[in-house]
This record gives C-alpha cells, structure tokens and sequence, in this order.
C-alpha cells in the first residue's frame, strides 16, 4: 500500500463525518479541531461506528479499541478529529 497522507485522510474522515450527520442536526462545522464528543455530540458507539467505517474504507484492522481505551483514561475523554486522523494515518503508513 501505498503511503496515505493526512490530507487524504482527514478529507475521508470528514466525509464520514458528514454523512454520519445526515439530517443535518449538526449547528458546528467540522474542522481538525472539531471535538467528537462535546462538539458533535456524538456517542460512544458512534465512535466505535466511525472507527468501523474507516476501517471498511481502507480495508484495514486497526487497533480502535486500544485507541478508545486509552481515551478513556485520560481527564477529558474526547477526541479531536486531528488526533483520530493522526490514529489513522499512523496505522495506514505502518506508523501504529
């Protein structure tokens, strides 16, 4: 495979990102800063959903799990589209 750049992935995510948001409830614009969470409102399972949907996108397992726990343990338990895209790439490129 060739090397994915974050460009390329953060495009996709957000693609994602939109369709996810279909009716349109969502008042905030998506950016690499956008939080999952606090600013989309999403839950966790649509986080493990945007995981699974990125995963069957690229045809590849990666570690979301690891990566959700980790989250977990930590004082505030979001994720910014930048730190899921930067999860993304690392895994894509061999990084992970």
């Amino acid at each position: 495979m060739t090397e994915v750049t974050r460009g390329s992935v953060l495009e996709t995510v957000l693609s994602i990102l939109s369709k996810m948001d279909e009716d349109g409830e969502l008042e905030v614009e998506i950016t690499p800063e956008t939080w999952l969470v606090a600013d989309m409102g999403l839950e966790s399972i649509d986080v493990v959903v945007l995981g699974t949907t990125v995963q069957e996108h690229y045809h590849m397992s990666m570690p979301f799990a690891e990566f959700l726990a980790e989250v977990g343990q930590r004082e505030t338990r979001d994720i910014q589209v930048r730190e899921f895209v930067d999860f993304v790439v690392r895994h894509l490129n061999g990084m992970g």
